[in-house]
């Protein structure tokens, strides 16, 4: 159905970056969708409604946001209950308290009740689109992905690859990861808005063999994404450069099995060098920052400045379980933070920009998601402060519509949220 959407509207038009006027905030707005889930129009209220067909559908939000659906660009399914564990560093989390949960992912009705419970999490959060670390295991990745298709998140997932570096029955051999990835592409290639992804651990989780398959795997099925880490922390590094002492450095052991392109996405980079970030603008890779997972397992500071100048597209990720945020929303005000602490400060665009069209360009989505761009996919969520007794008073005190966004990003939780759209129809919420 026609459908339109009136509210204060706020997306980005470019890089916030590159033009400090790639905000766009519309007070009294209008977002007008059509029966196809896509986007018709946007603009003023006032110019909008002289253009609506007789008898369209009007959904009044009032003063509340119309923001794009958030896009989390990292985090991972089996480590739904993990979040908040102690930890002594990436490693020895990763044995203490990550392998023991994933291993539980072996309980097939087990991981389907933990798939919808995360996708339902994800969507209240107003987040429409994640790239997700799936089980080691078929099954439950593939609850996974009918958990998103019935409830419409936009989902880029694979099965998590490894043969060497944890517990035994998390391992997989070259030959079971090709056939595990095989069957799931097959199944999903021809589902709207649900990607399998390539997703090697980590260099440290993988042979040569593996990632070997891997970058054949890419090369046989040109069209599929790839996702994995690098650089998140020293002590990592380290031990990738033993384990691959024929490689210049951590992205050259990627670079080597053909593994790095526009649809790549590598999650942290906290410590690069130079060259990396010289090879990374040229392959067109994108990198996934974590802001609160940094902190909580104490990486290191994101160095967002130096990818900007190389003009590396960055989107954010909650990171789950080592992050402690469902909602990229709340991972914004956390980069802010980290970035101050470099003397770097962010704006409410340039932040907004990170989890909307800038998760959007790294993710090689952009054509689709990301803003309010005519002929796009019309996913949003209702974000309103009404009610609260110290939010919507702290609003009325800000001197422009980008003060308010900006209060909104560090004081807003998705508590405020009153409703999720994707493609233009509800999963989350209620329309006023």
């Amino acid at each position: 159905m026609n459908t339109v959407y009136f509210g204060t509207l706020a997306h980005l038009l470019d890089d916030p970056f590159l033009d400090a006027r790639a905000l766009e905030i519309i007070e009294k707005g209008a977002l007008w969708v059509g029966s196809d889930g896509r986007i018709v129009a946007v603009g003023p209220r006032r110019d909008i409604v002289t253009q609506l067909p007789r008898g369209i559908r009007e959904v009044d939000y009032g003063e509340a946001w119309l923001l794009p659906g958030l896009i989390d660009a990292h985090l991972h399914f089996p480590q739904y209950y993990v979040v908040a564990a102690p930890n002594q560093g990436l490693l020895a989390w990763l044995k203490e308290s990550v392998f023991p949960a994933e291993m539980a992912f072996r309980d097939v009705e087990y991981a389907a009740q933990v798939a919808e419970a995360l996708v339902c999490r994800l969507l209240a959060a107003g987040v429409t689109t994640a790239m997700i670390y799936g089980s080691q295991f078929l099954e439950a990745t593939i609850a996974l992905f009918e958990a998103a298709r019935r409830h419409g998140l936009r989902l880029l997932a694979g099965i998590t690859l490894m043969d060497r570096g944890g517990p035994e029955p998390l391992l997989l051999n070259p030959e079971t990861g090709w056939r595990f990835n095989e069957e799931l592409f097959h199944r999903y290639r021809e589902q709207k808005d649900l990607y399998v992804v390539l997703t090697p651990r980590f260099a440290l989780s993988c042979s040569p063999a593996m990632l070997d398959m891997c970058g054949e795997f890419r090369r046989s099925h040109p069209e599929v994404h790839v996702q994995t880490h690098i650089n998140e922390t020293p002590t990592e590094i380290e031990a990738v450069a033993e384990a691959f002492p024929e490689a210049m450095d951590y992205l050259d052991v990627y670079q080597r099995y053909g593994l790095l392109g526009p649809k790549t996405v590598l999650a942290h980079n906290i410590h690069p060098q130079g060259a990396e970030l010289r090879s990374l603008a040229e392959s067109g890779c994108g990198i996934c920052h974590c802001p609160s997972s940094n902190l909580f397992l104490g990486s290191g500071l994101f160095p967002l400045r130096r990818h900007v100048q190389h003009g590396i597209p960055v989107a954010l990720g909650t990171d789950i379980g080592a992050g402690l945020h469902f909602s990229v929303w709340n991972e914004m005000a956390e980069a802010y933070k980290i970035q101050r602490l470099q003397r770097y400060s962010l704006s409410a665009g340039q932040l907004l920009y990170l989890a909307t069209l800038g998760a959007a360009i790294a993710l090689h989505l952009e054509q689709e998601i990301g803003n309010f761009g005519v002929g796009k996919c019309a996913d949003f969520w209702v974000l309103s402060a009404a009610g609260d007794a110290y939010l919507e008073p702290r609003l009325s005190h800000c001197q422009t519509l980008e003060e308010r966004l900006f209060v909104l990003i560090q004081l807003a939780s998705s508590g405020h949220r009153l409703a999720v759209y994707r493609g233009g129809g509800l999963v989350g919420g209620s329309p006023e």
